[in-house]
């Protein structure tokens, strides 16, 4: 910094004592703040907080209570570590750069957010925090995420995830709900899907798919022993008929089955194998074909079974919903249906579940020059993870794709994209992966 003729440089000893003492105390809350939040994203569905009385998902309460606390969490973690460093401002704009595709993210987010607000005052723009902004707030915090905070968020992903499988088993055998499972404030006593730790049955069967897929599929899987991965593996697979989310189920247990060949394959040209593991292999799998016919003796398939002869209507929405197409004008293709013109508009045509397309609600309900705005901006981010996550995100990030594609999704309050993002961020994606990190603990050296 120039004044007139006098050159100065700012460095860590112009700082007072106390300032980077402070600054040490921030950089230090980070992580925790983190961990946290991924505490909190896992365990706290929209059932849970309502059931705790905060009115996340209610039409009642606060526009204080309808953004999860996770996302308070992961947003005071991001302040903290740009506040914490000596160029605040310097280190921001590096931020915004490396994370292109998260930054284009919440670009394209708030563009829509203005839109919403000036134009659609009818509708409202706060899904866009939970549903899209937070995954962009969370690529960058682990963008300069050390391995040991990944190595814990992973551990204490795998408890969670294991977690989420016992009681989501302990609910479908019993009827008993950890959390009442409500929608539009009313208790579903008809539904016997599971909710467990993750919510909704469709987002918990993206999530727990999701694990089952990155556990089969990556070979190196943080924070996890090898001899625990094939009994997790086999735990998930238990728990998705429970959930009944069948477009999860058939690509989970599809996967299952390309990554059996492949082993067969393997051993039938001569690939090594322990006895150990030979001989687990012969006993356990009789034992396993007589488990699966004995649970399905006693019933534990009924209600999934029961989804493909009788899924209240849920397939057919998926394809009726095109008829919202049929007055699409100009009007609707620049700027979507107004509130009232678009419910009404789902309720003449049929569609008992909804818009179950979350490309299709966007373009719905925003027209076609703003939802391309979002998805450029999804899709930059998409690409960002695959950067980041390398091959082993490619699968997983399909999964949220599709089944994004099947459902209401993204165009609604959810975290089918957040969960993801974490699961990939922690257990996958490797700090090597990631050019230019700039850690926050380095900005300021020497000692305090």
């Amino acid at each position: 910094m120039t004044m007139g003729s006098i050159e100065y440089r700012l460095n860590v000893a112009d700082f007072p004592l106390k300032v980077q003492g402070d600054l040490a105390s921030w950089r230090q809350l980070v992580d925790p703040l983190i961990l946290l939040a991924t505490v909190f994203l896992f365990s706290l569905s929209n059932y849970a907080l309502d059931f705790l009385g905060i009115p996340y998902d209610s039409s009642s309460g606060s526009i204080v209570t309808k953004i999860h606390p996770a996302t308070y969490t992961f947003g005071l973690a991001l302040v903290l570590a740009v506040l914490a460093n000596r160029n605040p401002v310097g280190y921001a704009v590096s931020l915004l750069v490396r994370c292109a595709g998260s930054t284009s993210l919440l670009a394209a987010s708030l563009l829509l957010w203005y839109f919403i607000s000036r134009y659609k005052p009818d509708q409202s723009a706060s899904f866009l925090i939970d549903a899209l902004m937070v995954a962009a707030v969370i690529t960058m915090l682990f963008c300069d995420s050390g391995e040991k905070l990944r190595l814990y968020t992973a551990r204490c992903l795998h408890m969670l995830m294991v977690l989420n499988c016992l009681i989501a088993i302990t609910e479908g055998l019993t009827s008993w709900r950890l959390f009442p499972f409500l929608i539009e404030d009313r208790v579903q006593t008809w539904d016997h899907r599971a909710t467990a730790l993750l919510g909704h049955p469709l987002g918990g069967a993206l999530v727990t798919g999701v694990y089952a897929v990155i556990l089969m599929t990556v070979k190196d899987v943080r924070g996890l022993s090898p001899r625990w991965r094939l009994p997790i593996i086999l735990l998930c697979m238990a728990t998705m008929p429970l959930l009944g989310a069948r477009t999860s189920f058939a690509v989970v247990y599809g996967v299952a089955a390309v990554m059996g060949l492949i082993f067969i394959l393997k051993l039938m040209r001569g690939g090594a194998i322990s006895v150990r593991a030979l001989l687990a292999i012969l006993v356990l799998a009789p034992l396993g074909v007589v488990a699966v016919a004995a649970l399905y003796q006693f019933g534990y398939f009924d209600n999934f079974l029961a989804r493909f002869t009788n899924d209240s209507g849920s397939a057919a929405t998926r394809i009726q919903l095109f008829r919202l197409f049929d007055n699409f004008g100009l009007r609707e293709l620049l700027i979507g249906f107004n509130q009232d013109e678009l419910e009404t508009s789902v309720r003449i045509n049929g569609l008992s579940e909804g818009i179950e397309n979350a490309w299709a609600g966007h373009l719905l309900r925003y027209g076609l020059v703003f939802s391309s705005v979002l998805w450029l901006g999804i899709l930059s981010w998409f690409i960002e993870m695959l950067r980041v996550g390398g091959r082993g995100a490619i699968l997983p990030l399909f999964f949220a794709l599709l089944i994004n594609s099947t459902s209401v999704g993204i165009s609604a309050k959810t975290t089918m994209l957040t969960m993801p993002a974490v699961l990939i961020l922690a257990l996958v994606a490797r700090t090597r992966a990631i050019p230019g990190r700039a850690i926050p603990g380095r900005a300021i050296p020497g000692k305090v």
